[in-house]
This record gives structure tokens, C-alpha cells and sequence, in this order.
């Protein structure tokens, strides 16, 4: 039975070349540890209104939203949970510990020496790594959902890669909505193909084909050649192990995206 997903909201405030954290209470699940301020997304709200509403009541701050940042989905025995972080800047209000015990203005290199759940590791250790994060986000030359879209599929996220860039797909027209529809496709193919389903994964992939048959050979910073080569060359494994093999070819053949350029 899939699990339950519970979507929570969450800043990834920077200002002054600081992040703001805060420190969950101790009476609430790992009651201590510190955190990226949010919450629980009501059924009735987006999840940017629920960033901007947990920030108010958490803190009594305004926050403005400036770019979606990162998806990061943790599985529990009860339930999933998957937090939506986005990158926001400090508009009005001097934090305040109403629903947390501390807030902390940090400097980045100094987040792994916070004590962070081991599922917010790599992130803790990807954020450490740069004190120019306002400028870099800025400056990238495509939509930060396809950035991230890219890492999922990377990360072996089919199905939830796909629904990233169904974000940005959407609105998308031209070739870029060929583009971003070709690449929802092969991954549902992969999804399709992690849960057995023969039929699901090569019909999918070769409409993904079809999309990326009417681009050129680079597009949006992705080497479309190459990564058709090297996809072919997977599914090929698979048309050739038919249902009853297919299980036989491993994932890890699956190419990695560089991240456009």
C-alpha cells in the first residue's frame, strides 16, 4: 500500500550572506535538533501560501519568496514526508520564538556544526559549501525547477522528477515544452520500468524519443545527442530481455544529466 505524503513548506532564508535556522521545540519530534522554518501545508493553500503563512506564525516575520529551491522527501514508517524548500529573502519583522526555542543567523560554512537530522545532511553539506547564494541563484540561466528536475531524475526520483517539471511544462510552449515533456516521459519510462511494467516503460520512452527527435542536438544546456545514445542503449537491454528479463538490467546504466550549462 503506498504511504500517506504528508507536503510541508519550507524557507531557505539568506540575508546578509546568513541563513536564518531555527531550533524545533522539545517536546515535538526531535524535539532539539535544528531546522529550516515551515510546517504542514493546509489542504486549502498553496504550498508559497504556506511558507509565507508558517513563517508569520512561527516567527512573526515576512518573508518574499524568489525562487523555488529543492525537493527532499523523507520515508517514515507511518507516513512520507516531502518538503518543499524555497530560496526567500527577509522583507519585515525581527524574529521571534513563538512555535521554536531558538532561531540562529548563520553563516553557511558554519551549518554542519548545528546539530541537523541525518536526513537533512546533504543539504546541510551542499548549502556549506558557498557564501554567495543570493547572486548564484540569480544568475542561472534556466528555470530552477528544470535544475532540480534534473537532479531527481539523477537521484533515481522518477516519479517525482516528472512532477517538477509538469511545473514548469505546463505553461511552457515551443520547444521547450517539447523539451521538458520528453524528459517527463523517459522518466515515467523509468518508473514504469522499476515496477515491472514492460509495455508502461518502452511505449513511454519512445514518445519521449519522439519529443526530442524535433530539437536540436544540444538544447538547454543538455547534450540531447548523448543522452539519447546512452538511454537507447538501456532500453535497448530491456527490449531485449522482454517481460519475463527485464528485471536482469540494472538501473545503474541509467545515464546521469550533467547539470546544464
Amino acid at each position: 500500500m503506498t504511504q500517506p505524503v504528508l507536503e510541508v513548506g519550507a524557507a531557505l532564508i539568506f540575508k546578509n550572506g546568513q541563513f536564518l535556522i531555527t531550533q524545533r521545540l522539545e517536546s515535538d519530534s526531535f524535539g532539539g535538533y535544528w531546522e529550516l522554518p515551515g510546517g504542514k501545508k493546509e489542504p486549502t493553500e498553496s504550498l508559497e501560501e504556506c511558507v509565507l503563512r508558517e513563517l508569520k506564525e512561527e516567527l512573526d516575520i515576512v518573508v518574499e519568496i524568489r525562487h523555488f529551491f529543492r525537493i527532499l522527501t523523507y520515508h517514515y514508517p507511518q507516513r512520507s514526508v516531502r518538503l518543499n524548500i524555497f530560496f526567500c529573502s527577509h522583507k519585515d519583522g525581527e524574529p521571534k520564538t513563538i512555535e521554536c526555542q531558538a532561531f540562529a543567523w548563520v553563516d553557511p560554512k558554519d551549518l554542519p556544526t548545528y546539530r541537523f537530522p541525518e536526513a537533512d545532511q546533504t543539504l546541510i553539506q551542499e548549502l556549506s559549501k558557498r557564501n554567495d547564494w543570493d547572486a548564484y541563484l540569480d544568475g542561472l540561466k534556466y528555470p530552477h525547477e528544470y535544475y532540480e528536475g534534473l537532479r531527481l531524475f539523477n537521484n533515481g526520483e522518477y516519479f517525482e522528477c516528472h512532477e517538477m517539471l509538469e511545473d514548469i511544462w505546463h505553461p511552457a510552449e515551443g520547444q521547450d515544452r517539447l523539451h521538458y515533456q520528453g524528459l517527463i516521459q523517459a522518466a515515467i519510462a523509468l518508473e514504469h520500468f522499476r515496477k515491472g511494467n514492460y509495455a508502461g516503460a518502452m511505449g513511454l520512452y519512445e514518445k519521449a524519443c519522439e519529443k526530442w527527435a524535433q530539437l536540436p542536438p544540444q538544447y538547454m544546456g543538455v547534450d540531447l545527442k548523448w543522452l539519447r545514445e546512452k538511454l537507447d542503449a538501456f532500453f535497448g537491454r530491456v527490449q531485449k530481455a522482454g517481460p519475463a528479463g527485464m528485471k536482469g538490467v540494472e538501473l545503474a546504466l541509467v545515464p546521469k544529466i550533467p547539470e546544464p550549462v
